[in-house]
């Protein structure tokens, strides 16, 4: 069996939310790798080594939806962690009908996001 790997990609276009989580998450003792779009995500070559994405659901030119569902039609499943402003019963329900880990709000505190991430590199 392969090696785990240690990498969370966080994927957001709010350069102070992405640092933020960054920091959260390095504090968790994970690698991170820092991404403005889904369109950074896709074409850069950190996705296919990440053990979890933290993916911000509301951006600009793709949505964390679409980019999920790049990723999945390319033959990519990766454990997906939501992030929103806006967390609503639509964008919960599309969230867990895409198979999330799970989508959480924002600003997220470090619990949630710390169970999210054991959750999603358990899988």
């Amino acid at each position: 069996m392969g090696e785990v790997s240690n990498l969370i990609c966080i994927v957001d276009d709010d350069k102070s939310v992405r640092r933020a989580l960054g920091r959260m998450v390095r504090s968790f003792g994970f690698d991170i790798q820092l991404l403005a779009s889904g369109r950074d995500c896709l074409d850069g070559p950190y996705v296919d080594q990440a053990s979890c994405l933290i993916v911000d659901v509301m951006m600009p030119d793709m949505d964390g939806f679409e980019l999920h569902a790049l990723l999945a039609a390319s033959g990519r499943d990766i454990p997906t962690i939501f992030i929103s402003g806006q967390n609503d019963k639509i964008i919960i329900n599309r969230a867990q009908s895409v198979g999330s880990v799970a989508i959480l709000s924002k600003p997220c505190d470090a619990s949630s996001l710390h169970d999210a991430i054991l959750k999603a590199i358990s899988i």
